[in-house]
Formats: structure tokens, C-alpha cells, sequence
């Protein structure tokens, strides 16, 4: 995974809420975690392992110090409640996750690529421009054509995306357009800084 790690703003209006509360609210709004598909091989996980973050809902209620990890398969939010029952909360309900090392991830974006407004995409840069980073993924199956056994994998896809507010444009290999302005790079380091840039301007 690609993680670039910057300075994040926190946005205004949020209220910390107590640990006792955000569990009565996220009982509400999840269902217990069974995992759908025990014969595939690998995690539906971004990272496997809990994560300590905060969760804003899509009230704009804001909640930390919760352990979740996301499930880029379901685009999900998982938390772990009072008697540390893995619980799924329900796609939508959550808008945005923070996570420790400065990781953020948010929804909430016009649909492009047969991804919709409930996708997680990580941010990378944010102001006029925002830098998107995809990672999602999907169940990938192979047969064997001499012994006909079927075998299923997690596969992860990334791709990069720039918003200018209305449309999302997906970022080619070594060139995208900020602004109406195509810009080369040969790193996402290189692009984020043009769009730094452009934000800062």
C-alpha cells in the first residue's frame, strides 16, 4: 500500500464523544462480522491487524479512540465493541476514518470506474484539487484446466484519482490534469507536491 503521510486538518464542528456513548451508537448502526467467503484466500482487510482511529459519521458526529479496520473488499468499517466482538458497521454510515500515522480515508465521492459514493479512497492532498488514492479489492477466480479445481483470492486494485469538486479524473500512468492544466510526473510524490502547490496558490 501506498501511504503518503502530510499534515491533517481537522474539520470544524466535531465533539468529542464518550467511549460508552460511541458504543451505544455504533451497536446501533452495525451487525456481528461472519466472514462471507472462508474459502478465499487472503484478507478482504486494508490492514489486518486493529487499528486505534476516529470515526466521523455521516451526521458529522465524530468519535476516537475506537479499534476498527477497513474492509476495502465490502467498503466497510469494522470496530470492535465492549466485549470486543468484531461488528461491521453498515456501508454509508460512516463518512470518514482517521487512523494513527496520519492515514485518512473518506467517502462521499461521485461515482467513476463502477465505484460509488460509499468507496473509501485514502487522501493525499486536499484544498481546490484533492489527490486520491483507490485501493479496493475483489474476489479473483482461477481454475486449473487439467485438474478443474477452483481456487479464490483477495486481489487488491489501486488507482489514483484527482477531484476538482464536480468530477473525479483518474490519473494516468505519468500524467493528470490539475485544473485543466496536464501535469508530468514520474512519482505520486512528484504530482502531490504540484498539487500542494497548485492548493497553496
Amino acid at each position: 500500500m501506498v501511504a503518503l503521510n502530510g499534515p491533517l486538518c481537522a474539520q470544524q464542528g466535531f465533539v468529542g464523544e464518550s467511549t460508552t456513548l460511541s458504543y451505544s451508537v455504533f451497536d446501533n448502526n452495525g451487525k456481528s462480522f461472519v466472514n462471507p467467503a472462508p474459502d478465499v484466500a487472503g484478507s478482504p482487510f486494508l490492514m489486518d491487524s486493529w487499528q486505534l482511529g476516529s470515526l466521523v459519521i455521516n451526521t458529522n458526529r465524530r468519535f476516537d479512540s475506537v479499534k476498527v479496520r477497513l474492509n476495502v473488499y465490502s467498503q466497510e468499517v469494522h470496530f470492535l465493541d465492549r466485549n470486543n466482538n468484531e461488528m461491521a458497521l453498515a456501508k454509508g454510515y460512516i463518512r470518514s476514518v482517521l487512523l494513527s500515522g496520519g492515514l485518512r480515508f473518506q467517502n462521499g465521492f461521485p461515482s467513476v470506474d463502477e465505484q460509488g459514493a460509499n468507496n473509501f479512497y485514502q487522501v493525499l492532498a486536499e484544498g481546490k484539487i484533492t489527490l486520491l488514492l483507490s485501493i479496493r479489492k475483489i474476489i479473483a477466480i482461477e481454475k486449473d484446466g487439467l485438474t478443474g479445481e477452483t481456487k479464490k483470492e483477495y486481489r487488491t486494485y489501486q488507482d489514483y484519482y484527482v477531484y476538482d469538486g464536480k468530477a473525479m479524473q483518474r490519473v494516468k500512468k505519468d500524467r493528470a490534469l490539475v485544473a485543466g492544466k496536464e501535469i508530468k510526473f514520474k512519482t505520486i510524490d512528484e504530482l502531490k507536491k504540484a498539487v500542494d502547490v497548485y492548493n497553496a496558490s
